[in-house]
């Protein structure tokens, strides 16, 4: 017989509030807010089409409906923790879930893993990569690194460092022994890549030419890209050069094919470190947290 079950967040939120009888404590135990426990209780309501608690201010209290289904429910996610337990036991304690950006997963993290792991061979890092915004009340995640401003006085937000981006071009258009400067590439193009996030500004070559107190910007041929991995192809087929974050300039991976040309550097965003209640509790997280930020300083 086919399962017909509503979303499980909807059921471990009903579950948890009417066990302790308190949406709050609910909150607490599944390391949500307690609007989001609400919302997913109102869900599971306009699904089923009934009425689960009566509501009185912040009191709350199961309807005969809600009453009759609380103990099968809670039996099942008894016995959904117990199949998981020992799976979980083992894996959970020993790995940090982390969601970040493409490029500082790849260029920044990826190249000090084998340092990581030396110091906590023990532990397993699982890196999820995406430009979207994971949502560490509702997922497995445990530490999120994202880009953006600076996290404010008193945060629990951990900063990491401010990025910053400067031109970079193809070392096999530079004559050896000159200097990379802007002037010698004429008859290249300027390449700019459009961010997946439109939230945040991204660095522009018109912004360039006026911190470097230079004139000629109109004159250049420019192209545009949406994606890191073809300005990369661009500028390795001698297309022209990029505004590039120095974490991909200074990495291993171009160290041997671009080179910065002369000029200003444009401040960027920061990056910084933001961590679930619940995963705090565990020891891998706050051994990965302190890890990244030590590593950040050097």
């Amino acid at each position: 017989m086919k399962r017909r079950l509503p979303p499980l967040n909807a059921i471990r939120a009903f579950e948890a509030a009417a066990r302790l009888q308190s949406i709050s404590d609910a909150a607490d135990e599944l390391s949500v807010t307690p609007t989001a426990v609400s919302h997913q209780i109102r869900h599971l309501e306009t699904l089923l089409d009934i009425k689960l608690f009566e509501r009185s201010g912040r009191n709350i209290t199961l309807t005969d409906q809600g009453a009759r289904m609380l103990p099968d429910i809670t039996r099942g996610m008894d016995s959904l923790a117990a199949a998981f337990e020992e799976t979980y036991g083992n894996i959970d304690a020993n790995s940090v879930n982390i969601s970040t950006t493409r490029e500082f997963a790849r260029y920044w993290l990826q190249p000090r893993l084998g340092q990581f792991y030396e110091t906590f061979p023990q532990l397993t890092l699982n890196i999820y990569a995406s430009e979207g915004v994971a949502d560490l009340s509702g997922s497995e995640i445990d530490v999120a690194i994202r880009y953006g401003a600076k996290p404010p006085e008193g945060s629990a937000e951990i900063a990491l460092y401010q990025e910053y981006y400067v031109a970079a071009v193809s070392k096999s258009l530079l004559k050896p022994g000159r200097a990379a400067r802007i002037e010698m590439l004429t008859k290249q193009r300027l390449i700019e890549v459009r961010w997946e996030n439109s939230a945040l500004t991204a660095p522009s070559w018109k912004a360039w030419f006026s911190a470097a107190g230079r004139d000629g910007f109109e004159t250049f041929r420019r192209m545009s890209f949406d994606a890191y991995n073809l300005a990369f192809d661009a500028l390795k087929r001698g297309h022209g050069a990029a505004l590039l974050s120095r974490t991909i300039v200074n990495s291993s991976e171009f160290e041997d094919s671009l080179v910065q040309l002369e000029g200003p550097q444009l401040p960027g965003y920061h990056y910084r470190v933001l961590r679930s209640p619940s995963a705090m509790r565990k020891r891998a997280v706050r051994q990965f947290v302190d890890w990244i930020s030590d590593a950040a300083k050097g």
